[in-house]
C-alpha cells in the first residue's frame, strides 16, 4: 500500500535484535559484557541459547534446536517464565510438557546470568524509593525517584518517565493505567501492578524508541526524505540510482550509537524495494 514516487525507492531499515542487545547493556550486570560481546563478534545468539540448555558444542546444535534458542530469546529477555515460553512457542509452532519447558527456561537464564539479578535490583530499587520520598535509587542504567505521588525514572538518555499515583497495595506496588473507559461505578483510573519484567521491558523498549529518535533527527537534519517509522524500523524514500549511497549512509547513522549509548552494538537488515514490504 505504501509505493515511491515514480522513479524512486524506498530504503527500509530495521535494527536487528534490538531489544536483546539494549536489554544486557541497560543491566550493568555481570556477564552482561559476554552478551554484548557476541553481537560485537558476530556470533549467533540462539546458538549460544541452545548449547546452555542443551549442554552441546556448537556444531551439535541444529536448525530444530537453534529456533528453541530463539524462542528462549523472544520469550524470556524481560524475564518471563513457564507462561510467557509457551505463549511464544504456541506461535512459532512448537509445544512441548512442561518439564521440558522448565528446561528452557532455566536453559536460557544460564546463558544470560545478568537477566534475573538485574529484575531484582530494579525491584528493590522502586520498593526502596516508594518508601524514601524524595531519594534516588539505581537499578542498572536507570534511576528511581518517588514525590510522594508519582514514581519517576530517568533512561541514560536522560529522558524521564513516569508510573503514576504509584502505591504500595499489601506485598504489590501498583500504579494507575490509562483506560479508554473506566467501569461506570469506578471512583479512580485502573491500576496495573507493577513488577521486575514490566519495568525491565518499558525501560528497554523506551531506550530503543530513543536510539530510534537519534536516528531520526540525524537522517532528517542531513535532508533525507524519512517517509515513515515503523516499530524499529525506518523507511527513507530516495531516487533509485542513490540507493546505494543512501544505504551506506544510514548504516552508518543507525549503526552508531548516541554518546549516552556508547558501548550498545548496533546493527541493521536493510533493504531497497518498490513498494513497502519485508526484505
Amino acid at each position: 500500500a505504501i509505493i515511491p514516487a515514480k522513479g524512486n525507492v524506498l530504503v527500509v531499515a530495521d535494527w536487528a535484535a534490538i531489544e536483546a542487545r539494549v536489554n544486557p547493556w541497560m543491566s550493568l550486570q555481570r556477564g552482561s559484557e559476554e552478551k554484548l560481546n557476541l553481537f560485537r563478534n558476530g556470533d549467533d545468539v540462539y546458538i549460544v541459547n541452545a548449547m546452555a540448555t542443551f549442554n552441546c558444542a556448537r556444531d551439535a546444535v541444529t536448525n530444530d534446536l537453534r529456533q528453541l534458542g530463539k524462542i528462549q530469546e523472544l520469550a524470556l529477555g524481560f524475564l518471563g517464565g513457564l507462561g510467557a515460553f509457551a505463549s511464544m512457542g504456541r506461535i512459532y509452532g512448537v509445544a512441548m510438557p512442561e518439564h521440558e519447558a522448565k528446561r528452557m527456561v532455566d536453559g536460557w537464564r544460564k546463558a544470560n546470568p545478568w537477566a534475573m539479578p538485574y529484575g531484582q535490583e530494579a525491584e528493590t530499587a522502586y520498593r526502596r524509593a516508594l518508601r524514601n520520598k524524595g531519594r534516588e535509587f539505581k537499578a542498572g542504567r536507570c534511576t528511581f525517584m518517588f514525590d510522594g505521588l508519582h514514581l519517576w525514572y530517568s533512561l541514560p538518555s536522560g529522558r524521564i518517565l513516569c508510573y503514576p499515583f504509584a502505591r504500595f497495595e499489601g506485598d504489590e506496588v501498583t500504579y494507575a493505567k490509562s483506560a479508554w473507559k473506566p467501569a461506570a461505578d469506578a471512583t479512580e483510573w485502573p491500576r496495573a501492578r507493577l513488577w521486575r519484567g514490566l519495568f525491565l521491558e518499558n525501560a528497554c523498549q523506551a531506550t530503543a524508541n530513543d536510539i530510534l529518535r537519534h536516528s531520526l533527527r540525524v537522517l532528517v537534519d542531513e535532508g533525507y526524505a524519512v517517509t515513515a517509522h515503523v516499530h524499529d524500523e525506518i523507511l527513507v524514500e530516495c531516487a533509485e540510482s542513490d540507493a546505494d549511497a543512501v544505504i551506506q549512509r544510514m548504516t552508518e547513522v543507525m549503526c552508531t550509537p548516541p554518546a549516552w549509548a556508547e558501548g550498545i552494538p548496533l546493527n541493521i537488515d536493510i533493504h531497497s524495494m518498490a513498494r513497502y514490504g519485508k526484505g
